[in-house]
């Protein structure tokens, strides 16, 4: 294997850290709930290529999740805000391992999230997400975010600083239309 020189290592260093950035940046915009700040912020589908697809276990089927821009908003509308079902949220990646080919990266990350739905208990959860990225004019970005395993438990309540919530809106939720 030939050995990389320093400007490649260096190269590989900063698109590593912009990776990292990109996921954090999502993550803090997905995050929300308390101290006036809204969870699930539109900003998130920034971090996003036009045409990306999100797939999340058990909620969708493999190959089945939203993908492209029209699909992932109306997929974000449904879930997010204030009024909408899922107004708490909390996730952070904590562990990553990034893969860079070229334009393409593949990133393992171990996340976790608390998050509160308008009717259940909150949930604490452990997951592992497997992110594929692309490098765009604007930077890096997740071409595809799939949410593959991982577990939850209930807890009791969510306490802090939560935002005060008006009534919950009456949504459609995004579903698979098929081809």
């Amino acid at each position: 294997m030939a050995q990389k020189t320093l400007e490649e290592r260096i190269q590989e260093l900063e698109d590593k850290q912009a990776i990292k950035d990109c996921f954090f940046n999502f993550h803090y915009a997905c995050t929300g709930g308390f101290t006036g700040k809204q969870a699930g912020r539109m900003e998130a589908l920034d971090y996003l290529t036009d045409d990306a697809t999100i797939e999340v276990l058990g909620l969708h089927e493999p190959g089945k999740g939203p993908r492209g821009r029209k699909e992932f908003t109306e997929y974000w509308d449904f879930y997010y805000g204030d009024a909408g079902p899922l107004p708490f949220v909390f996730q952070t990646s904590v562990n990553e391992k990034i893969e860079i080919d070229g334009d393409t990266a593949v990133e393992w990350s171990n996340m976790l999230m608390m998050v509160g739905f308008r009717e259940d208990k909150p949930l604490m959860g452990l997951s592992q997400r497997i992110n594929d990225y692309v490098r765009t004019d604007d930077g890096w970005k997740i071409k595809k975010t799939t949410m593959v395993g991982g577990f939850t438990t209930t807890i009791d309540t969510l306490d802090g600083a939560l935002n005060e919530l008006p009534e919950p809106e009456a949504r459609t939720p995004w579903t698979y239309k098929g081809d």
